[in-house]
């Protein structure tokens, strides 16, 4: 048989040049899940209408950018976010727990005036005030430190920090168990109640101020609502001075941006569990 022939004949009757072996281990792979033994998979990706059908409201997607930060995703972008990397199941415990769905960016703006979207710039871009609330309830200023005198003007984690770009699930409001507690005894509250939903602790976070400045003003964006409005949410970020930075208050003032020490704790200073 010619060579040409010879392919297309494998190609249409593949059965046919399996080996032995070949054959045996996908019968007895098919005898396995017909007897349960073997797990079905599971899907791993979920598309942006199936969260969003799930989240309502708490799904923060790419439209929520634009409205928020002015900026549209490239072809690039999209695609790179376009699977959601939790599976059905983690997206409905996550809901039912108060958490919501944010699509970050590291960036603002387009072409030759992008630039990194860290606290630094995000402040810039609301100078002139409130552009995001409700216009009947509008807040005097979003961030509550003006640039050129706030303590943080040229920390690290202010001009340098940018989220990453993609998918993160965030408590929206601070464990309440994790208020009234020094940092380290917060770290216990995080895989307790990771524990407790059997939930991965090693997968629970603290958030960077940046993530937490951006998905405050994302949310406050796209649904007129202020997250953290009486709570600091404390991070694993520590300004120059040593102390670890913590931001919220996001009252009719301004996000606050603030520090505190290790062993410091306080009834309006908790976390927020972040994957």
């Amino acid at each position: 048989m010619p060579f040409e022939a010879y392919k297309i004949y494998e190609e249409y009757e593949p059965d046919k040049f399996k080996t032995t072996t070949q054959k045996k281990v996908e019968q007895a792979l098919d005898t396995a899940k017909k007897e349960g033994l073997v797990p079905e998979a599971k899907e791993v990706h979920v598309e942006f209408e199936e969260a969003r059908e799930i989240f309502g409201k708490d799904f923060l997607g790419p439209e929520t950018i634009q409205t928020t930060f002015g900026v549209e995703l490239t072809p690039d972008e999209l695609k790179e976010v376009e699977d959601i990397p939790f599976t059905r199941e983690e997206l409905e415990q996550a809901k039912q727990l108060g958490m919501m769905l944010v699509l970050r960016v590291p960036r603002l703006g387009e072409g030759k005036t992008e630039r990194p979207l860290t606290i630094d710039s995000a402040r810039e871009l609301f100078t002139k005030g409130d552009s995001l609330g409700d216009p009947k309830k509008k807040k005097q200023k979003v961030f509550y430190g003006k640039k050129g005198e706030s303590w943080y003007d040229n920390e690290k984690f202010v001009t340098q920090d940018t989220p990453k770009l993609g998918w993160g699930l965030v408590m929206k409001s601070v464990l309440p168990d994790s208020l009234s507690k020094n940092w380290d005894q917060q770290e216990e509250v995080l895989k307790k109640w990771a524990k407790d939903n059997n939930i991965d602790p090693t997968l629970v976070k603290r958030r960077t101020p940046v993530e937490i400045a951006y998905d405050t003003l994302i949310y406050y964006g796209a649904n007129k609502e202020s997250l953290l409005e009486d709570k600091y949410d404390w991070t694993e970020v520590q300004s120059s001075d040593g102390n670890f930075v913590r931001v919220g208050r996001f009252g009719s003032g301004g996000l606050g941006v603030d520090g505190a020490s290790r062993g410091h704790a306080s009834s309006g200073l908790g976390v927020c569990p972040s994957r």
